[in-house]
């Protein structure tokens, strides 16, 4: 019988995404459903999700935190795949970690409620699967009761609060220490899911290597290197049916690997919403933020202009980098299209109108831009780390650099210049990465293999030992 696997996390699209984990949350269980396995999500039921499609189960759970008592309500889409937790006053509001910019300071016990509320379902539960820091307590509110991965999605998201928070949030005095939950003076909720979690996960082998060095670990790479039998790194994937140029109704035309054609007429469609003139089209689809480098893009940008170069830029996030954006766009109007709060039509536009797909992080646990913009045609222009180094080589799949600085950056788009101006080698390209296999069937595979599976040690079914849980 197939182990029955709850995932735990903050958000599920389409219901809630601010990111790279709605979409994950999304497509693995869906894969891993495909794949045989029973696989359900449990998220919190925020206050802009739609309840009319949702189904309200009569009996509350209940339960103790901190010496209070809570009972919220869960609330199930009609297939069954999705659970969200009600809890009136802490969960349901318009912003799922705070309003932009900030966030909720009560967001250590919104998260644990959703940890308490997972941990309730034990009995209808094999697996718990975490999904970073929001879902980190689940590891020490299970008490060993049943088998956990915790995954880490980006580890500069710890979940850190104050100590304050220690004895709400159920935290035992052993654990107060750095060999515990305690990080840098403050507590790290993401630690609990490292240090009692059974197995480890990364979002792509590159990164799980990056996480055992400084200062990739973040203060924690001595953990990781501890508990590296246990650490897994698996790529994330793409659904092939979201995302396909030959049946997005976003798209003014239709095209494929087989026939990419179809391409031509989205380039007209971006330029004209974009206001860009002619030249090679670099679609950026991206949070504003330092990770994301796109402060090295906007020092970049204008040399490449000046070579023909046109970008299509889609990001929200942090001023100051939105600013500097800014900036090129209103020195070069026709060359700098630039949205700076997100739409999931232009997105797809993006993808399916530009060239190239742009990423230059300097660090990077996986990416899904790449892996859409392959499977829309726009070949990577990366820097090499995390999974962008495991999706992109340099040369047969896009284009890679190493140093996380504007002139290495500069350098990679002279040479996608250079490529675009060979419409032969482009299209070869193009039609070369739109075929490559991104599937989350690999994946689910893969968790399924390394992950979920017991592995027999003298006779007994157990998960592998872990080595001693200290830094």
């Amino acid at each position: 019988m197939s182990p029955r696997i709850l995932h735990v996390a903050a958000e599920v699209a389409p219901f809630a995404s601010t990111g790279g984990l709605g979409l994950v949350m999304r497509e693995l269980p869906a894969a891993q459903r495909r794949h045989g396995l029973s696989a359900q999500v449990i998220s919190p039921l925020y206050g802009f999700i739609d309840r009319s499609a949702l189904i309200r189960q009569d009996a509350p759970v209940i339960f103790e935190l901190g010496g209070e008592t809570h009972a919220v309500h869960l609330w199930r889409d009609a297939p069954g795949h999705h659970l969200f937790v009600d809890a009136p006053g802490l969960l349901d509001r318009e912003h799922p970690y705070g309003p932009p910019g900030q966030a909720w300071p009560d967001n250590p016990l919104r998260f644990a409620v959703l940890c308490k509320a997972a941990v309730a379902l034990a009995e209808q539960v094999d697996i718990y699967h975490l999904h970073d820091w929001q879902a980190g307590l689940c590891a020490l509110y299970l008490r060993g009761k049943r088998r956990a991965v915790q995954s880490v999605h980006n580890l500069a998201y710890q979940g850190l609060c104050d100590f304050d928070w220690a004895d709400r949030l159920e935290i035992p005095h052993a654990l107060r220490s750095f060999a515990g939950l305690e990080y840098y003076g403050e507590i790290s909720l993401l630690k609990a899911g490292l240090l009692l979690a059974d197995r480890l996960a990364t979002v792509s082998p590159t990164y799980a290597q990056e996480i055992t060095r400084e200062p990739g670990g973040r203060g924690l790479a001595t953990l990781f290197r501890q508990r590296k039998n246990g650490l897994v790194g698996i790529l994330n994937g793409v659904d092939g049916t979201l995302w396909d140029p030959a049946h997005d109704p976003a798209l003014p035309a239709a095209y494929s690997a087989a026939d990419p054609s179809g391409k031509a007429a989205c380039q007209v469609a971006l330029r004209a919403r974009m206001g860009l003139a002619e030249g090679p089209v670099f679609g950026i689809i991206s949070r504003a933020a330092t990770q994301k480098g796109l402060d090295l893009l906007a020092e970049a940008a204008p040399a490449a202009i000046a070579a023909g170069a046109r970008f299509a830029v889609l990001t929200d996030g942090a001023p100051q980098i939105i600013a500097q954006l800014r900036a090129v766009a209103d020195a070069h109007p026709q060359a700098f299209g630039l949205v700076d709060h997100y739409q999931d039509d232009l997105a797809r536009l993006i993808h399916a109108g530009s060239d190239f797909v742009v990423l230059p992080s300097r660090y990077e646990p996986c990416g899904l831009a790449q892996l859409i913009g392959m499977r829309y045609g726009a070949i990577p222009v990366v820097r090499r780390t995390g999974g962008l180094a495991d999706t992109v080589e340099d040369g047969i799949s896009g284009i890679t650099f190493d140093d996380p600085k504007a002139a290495a950056l500069g350098e990679a788009l002279q040479r996608a210049l250079a490529l675009a101006a060979d419409p032969a080698a482009l299209d070869g390209l193009r039609r070369h990465v739109m075929a490559l296999d991104w599937s989350w069937d690999r994946a689910a595979a893969d968790y399924d293999r390394l992950l979920y599976q017991p592995l027999e040690v003298g006779g007994l079914h157990t998960m592998p030992p872990r080595e001693p849980d200290r830094e």
